[in-house]
């Protein structure tokens, strides 16, 4: 269904998918949504837009603002990599966060990479697509603060 005569449907939308870290560790939360596997582990942040540009960066900035009462840092979302998710093409950052307590959704927890490993079933495909990735942001948290 598209959202509107110049739109492409909401499957092939551009998605921006925003993954707090912190002490080696990625968080994530039980999703529901259109975007994610229903019943799965999925990073909190993530949100179809219309188009991406250059202004990528603002765009994952401002969806980050979008959840500014789960999260208390001035830390902004970096880039790491873009990939396909599904029919869509997916904009991977990362949130370093400084303390653990920094982030609260229902249901959150900090896991390793190893977990996305040692228990696929347990997350999404996309997360599993990312946890290499993820796994090595994750380690090197500290370094986004230099």
């Amino acid at each position: 269904m598209k959202n509107s005569k110049n739109n492409p449907p909401i499957d092939k939308m551009p998605i921006i998918r925003i993954a707090p870290v912190c002490n080696g560790k990625i968080y994530v939360i039980p999703h529901s949504s259109e975007h994610r596997e229903h019943g799965y582990m999925d990073i909190p942040m993530v949100e179809s837009v219309e188009h991406v540009s250059t202004k990528s960066d603002k765009t994952a900035c401002k969806i980050k603002e979008k959840y500014r009462l789960h999260i208390q840092t001035d830390a902004s979302p970096r880039f790491c990599v873009q990939h396909r998710s599904g029919n869509a093409i997916a904009y991977l950052y990362v949130l370093p966060l400084k303390q653990e307590d920094e982030i609260h959704f229902h249901g959150g927890e900090f896991i390793s990479a190893d977990d996305i490993t040692n228990h696929p079933k347990q997350y999404t495909s996309d997360l599993q697509l990312e946890s290499e990735l993820l796994g090595m942001a994750a380690e090197l948290w500290n370094d986004f603060y230099l």
